[in-house]
């Protein structure tokens, strides 16, 4: 067993103290959440996902759950996305070496299980799909058969088998997923549960079939067996799952005397927007359900768990001060920071990488079947392709030029690694685009990553050099022996007749506000930037109308991400033009193309263009070294791409200085 620090800073008086959960004692309130992480291998936990766990275990999180939807039947399988399956026993000798390993650092080990129900998506494994009742699932699209009595008995079987092969690989527990419209939670809400028989119509008839689920589990399992429950607090859907109905679901849960604790979410992921709404991202609150977490907390006897957007340690512990809940689900926080609670205990704060509630690099990436990584954290997800960072051999010098999250990634790894590191920055302020990104209605937080990339590299002793516009002399006379170009992006000017005549959107995001109250946003880079230009513009009092070539704005965001914008634009007065390319313009006229029948026409009456078109690289110094000065191009200055693609190309190219 890992040696443990006992003593916390002096401002957590509560979240490092420990707790009883079941049979367990836990160390300290903070929790991992079961979630998904694509990393699984033929349906079973191998060295990825292994490795991507310890991290966690090894920073000191009090209780690591893991495996988010685990099937645990064949009607729910995981290997679309790369989860886990629990419905043969060939996953066992897996299960024992993953809680062994993670055993080693004193932390509970939970997996999650579940039947996803109508919420599965058919169409890459072909399996029959079931569900309560024949309702279209919303989101999906998909209709289940009907569970007759023969399947519902072999689904609680289902759940009971996948429980005892977790036991037998040694993990101390299982959560079961009544949230977001799973099985059991389908069963639950009126909205997907129409039966007349045993198990329709009154609340205790929908609760039968996941009662039967909790008792079968905790007869196979016994006493020295974490049984959890993650439920939502508030489905917040018409005709749904309210909050009145979930205390009432949970009161009587907690009187079977099964449950060790609840896990509280709110939403449901068979809406667009609910999608959104249960993985909340920067655009949400912080402790986003902590009260819901509350309210479920006043009517049951055992632990409550709160998660959503709990960011930082100091909002964990006015969480359990303030008694919402017992413990405090920090996931995305702890996959941008593995460290963040040791960091925290010894009162390291400001050096702990604050989750910012990006999501393109975790839930949205996993939600593609793509393994979980962080835009911020360039090592996690990757354990076995990033070998833990070491000192250089030999120490060289480095001169960085430019510090957006390119260049200040490569200095911070250059820097730790032991080289001599000058960092050039042309601005009075570090963080390149990020800070022009950061002024865009809501999304403040979007310089997060490069305020404490800054801050690190001045700790660390980088010689960071403001108002500093680099030249091939200026850095030559440094005598470097690697130069990193990181001069990212400058806006992309359009090949467009006219063009001359409008504003490109990241002056406007930076304070040039056209004049006139009618504004047309051409948006051909599919991400944030138009969206972001045309909210900051509604928010100003304009009318704003969007053309895109593309069949919707945002279409390069994630499943978390785009929802929230649509919700905020529309519901502010946006109009969209879609299939649309700008192909001149003259005068007060916009000369249009339909993208697919290339016919033109024509579009008055704008007193103002802004047009989104990306970024253009800025390498023009990438050329201009002697051989014998190693030069490494990276971020926008190699190819206009996304933060996450910055950061981690600053990463792994210093690792080979």
């Amino acid at each position: 067993m890992k040696e443990e620090i006992i003593m916390a800073a002096p401002e957590f008086k509560h979240l490092f103290t420990p707790l009883q959960l079941g049979h367990f004692t836990v160390k300290n309130r903070i929790v991992t959440s079961a979630h998904a992480d694509a990393l699984a291998e033929d349906g079973m936990p191998k060295e990825k996902a292994r490795r991507y766990y310890e991290e966690k275990a090894k920073g000191g999180v009090g209780v690591l759950m893991c495996f988010g939807s685990a099937g645990v039947h064949p009607t729910s399988p995981a290997q679309d996305w790369n989860g886990v399956e629990l419905f043969e026993d060939r996953v066992i000798p897996y299960l024992a070496e993953f809680a062994d390993t993670m055993h080693v650092y004193n932390v509970p080990v939970i997996s999650q299980i579940t039947h996803r129900g109508r919420r599965g998506r058919s169409v890459d494994r072909l399996h029959r799909m079931y569900g309560p009742s024949p309702i279209r699932e919303p989101n999906h699209r998909e209709t289940p058969h009907t569970l007759d009595e023969e399947m519902i008995t072999e689904f609680v079987q289902a759940f009971s088998d996948a429980a005892w092969r977790l036991k037998q690989g040694n993990f101390d527990g299982c959560e079961v997923n009544a949230s977001h419209c799973h099985l059991i939670d389908q069963f639950w809400t009126l909205n997907a549960n129409q039966r007349t028989d045993a198990y329709g119509g009154s609340l205790p008839n929908r609760m039968r079939f996941g009662i039967r689920v909790l008792e079968g589990i905790r007869e196979r399992c016994g006493d020295n067996f974490i049984i959890g429950i993650r439920i939502t607090g508030n489905d917040f859907t018409k005709g749904g799952l309210n909050n009145s109905m979930m205390q009432e679901i949970v009161g009587n849960l907690d009187a079977l005397g099964i449950l060790d604790y609840f896990s509280v979410i709110g939403a449901t992921a068979e809406t667009f927007v609910g999608e959104a709404k249960a993985v909340p991202d920067m655009t949400f609150s912080h402790a986003t359900y902590a009260p819901l977490a509350a309210s479920i907390k006043r009517v049951v006897s055992v632990p409550v768990i709160t998660a959503g957007r709990v960011t930082h340690p100091v909002e964990a512990e006015q969480v359990v001060a303030n008694e919402q809940a017992d413990l405090v689900i920090m996931t995305r926080a702890i996959i941008a920071d593995p460290q963040a609670p040791q960091k925290a205990m010894v009162g390291q704060l400001d050096d702990i990488r604050l989750c910012r509630g990006y999501n393109e690099g975790c839930i949205d990436r996993i939600y593609t079947g793509r393994g979980v990584t962080c835009v911020q954290n360039a090592t996690i997800g990757r354990e076995t392709e990033l070998d833990e960072l070491t000192p250089a051999e030999q120490p060289r010098k480095v001169v960085v030029v430019g510090g957006g999250p390119a260049g200040l990634e490569a200095a911070r790894i250059a820097r730790w690694r032991g080289h001599e590191v000058v960092l050039m920055e042309k601005d009075s302020e570090l963080g390149g685009q990020t800070l022009i990104a950061a002024k865009a209605p809501l999304r403040g937080e979007f310089s997060g990553a490069t305020e404490w990339m800054g801050e690190q590299c001045r700790k660390a002793g980088v010689d960071v050099r403001l108002n500093c516009a680099a030249t091939v002399e200026s850095i030559l006379s440094e005598f470097p022996d690697v130069v990193v170009v990181a001069t990212g992006a400058r806006s992309l000017i359009p090949e467009v007749p006219g063009i001359e005549n409008a504003v490109d959107s990241w002056s406007v995001l930076n304070g040039d506000i056209p004049e006139g109250e009618r504004i047309v946003v051409i948006d051909e880079e599919y991400g944030f930037q138009g969206p972001n230009v045309a909210e900051l513009l509604l928010d100003a009092g304009k009318s704003v109308e969007i053309i895109t070539s593309m069949e919707a704005i945002c279409t390069l965001l994630g499943a978390t991400t785009r929802p929230p914008v649509y919700q905020r634009l529309f519901g502010k007065g946006i109009v969209i033009h879609p299939h649309l390319h700008l192909r001149a313009i003259e005068g007060e006229a916009l000369i249009t193309e339909n993208a697919w029948t290339e016919t033109r026409s024509e579009l008055n009456g704008y007193d103002a263009v802004v047009y989104a078109f990306g970024g253009q690289a800025v390498d023009e110094l990438s050329q201009s070294f002697p051989d014998e000065v190693t030069c490494f191009v990276v971020g926008d200055a190699f190819a206009p791409r996304t933060l996450q693609h910055a950061i981690m190309e600053g990463h792994t190219f210093a690792r080979k200085i």
